[in-house]
């Protein structure tokens, strides 16, 4: 019997048929073909799923049902998109350029009809390389040049943006909304809290180390770990200090908080759990190498994958191993629960999803083109190829 990793790299070089290497193959409930390069993961909103395509020209975002694949409507930017669309509840927000001129449009989510434009060129801040936030009733759009904006996407407004965050002139992580509060971290060492209508400091925490992570917020606190390998806990409304745990490696994910407990990978190759009120370790997990993406936490087990090709799933309230499961590539996606399937993209080609419970493998989708990360539908999974086709599987 051919193993599924020789199989997988065969197909890589066209020396085996695709749907051989895809057994057990997923079912394919429908494909559509676009005709455009697609990088950027789909992303959905209620029945509807969105595509944007790196084609500067032509009908550039695309609205598809996502149980049927059939297009509901296109658009054209008429300039590139590089990061997936933001969804509003009754609008798509997508960040495009043209050379020195930036745009981000908010497209009625029902008929892709044009609601609003925001144009950046004095000085030339693109918005087209970091994904929006949508919180709190804003929109929160980060630039190349390391500001923040925020945005209103509905009411009559004079201009749709409401402020803009200049640092000083650090990377910012990806911001979350809790509170009336925006929240992020900067590579200058410092977590922000800015009040998300107007943008004035609430309050400012330095750590000594830069942030990658985002912030997380759960019962009242604010929990998010540095590049110097700590966990920090403030409180979300005054930025007291809770409490903090250091760890032997840098982290570079967001934390997961459930049931008490927040689980924190670090990259000293440990998976931690943390009690969420007081920050006490509750147990440690060593892992063959470092988590390649912030834990997903299912069903009292929490189920992450590392660069050495394992899938693992792991006791929540023990750390005591459930089940492990070799990819066969390294994996290129974070974990994300389909059902009761764990679905996760394998290397550039390949998407494969696994029995939550055992860790058994159900099915294998392999093809020469390279894939977008999969997105969880209504209908069961959907992603898109570089050769422009968007698929729906179950």
């Amino acid at each position: 019997m051919i193993s599924s990793l020789r199989l997988y790299v065969l197909a890589l070089f066209g020396l085996i048929p695709c749907a051989a290497a895809a057994s057990p193959a997923p079912h394919v409930l429908w494909s559509e073909q676009l005709n455009e390069p697609i990088y950027a993961a789909p992303r959905v909103g209620g029945e509807q799923l969105y595509v944007t395509s790196t084609q500067g020209t032509g009908p550039n975002v695309f609205a598809l049902n996502a149980r049927s694949g059939k297009i509901s409507w296109r658009y054209a930017t008429s300039g590139a998109i590089t990061v997936p669309p933001t969804i509003g509840s009754t609008q798509v927000f997508v960040a495009s350029d043209i050379g020195d001129t930036h745009f981000m449009r908010a497209l009625n989510a029902r008929t892709g009809a044009l609601v609003w434009q925001y144009t950046r060129n004095k000085p030339p801040e693109c918005m087209c390389s970091h994904d929006a936030h949508m919180g709190d009733g804003l929109l929160f759009a980060q630039t190349d040049g390391h500001s923040l904006y925020a945005f209103a996407p509905v009411g009559a407004m004079p201009s749709r943006r409401l402020w803009q965050f200049k640092g000083d002139g650090a990377r910012l992580t990806a911001p979350v909304t809790a509170a009336g509060l925006v929240l992020f971290g900067s590579a200058n060492h410092d977590l922000y809290a800015l009040d998300a209508r107007t943008g004035a400091v609430r309050w400012i925490a330095q750590t000594g180390y830069g942030f990658v992570a985002a912030p997380v917020v759960s019962g009242g606190l604010v929990i998010v770990g540095n590049r110097g390998g700590t966990v920090h806990a403030y409180d979300v409304a005054t930025g007291k200090p809770a409490w903090s745990l250091a760890t032997n490696g840098a982290i570079n994910d967001p934390v997961t908080v459930d049931q008490g407990r927040v689980y924190v990978a670090s990259e000293d190759r440990n998976l931690y759990a943390l009690a969420l009120r007081t920050g006490h370790p509750l147990w440690q997990h060593a892992l063959a190498d470092y988590a390649t993406s912030a834990p997903l936490s299912y069903d009292g087990a929490v189920i992450l994958a590392d660069r050495a090709g394992d899938l693992l799933s792991v006791n929540g309230a023990t750390g005591k191993t459930i089940w492990l499961a070799p990819l066969g590539g390294t994996p290129f996606s974070p974990p994300m629960l389909s059902r009761n399937d764990i679905v996760l993209k394998i290397g550039d080609h390949a998407v494969a999803a696994y029995a939550a419970s055992t860790g058994a493998l159900i099915w294998h989708y392999i093809t020469k083109a390279v894939v977008t990360d999969p997105v969880v539908t209504p209908a069961g999974v959907a992603l898109a190829t570089s050769n422009g086709r968007v698929l729906g599987l179950q």
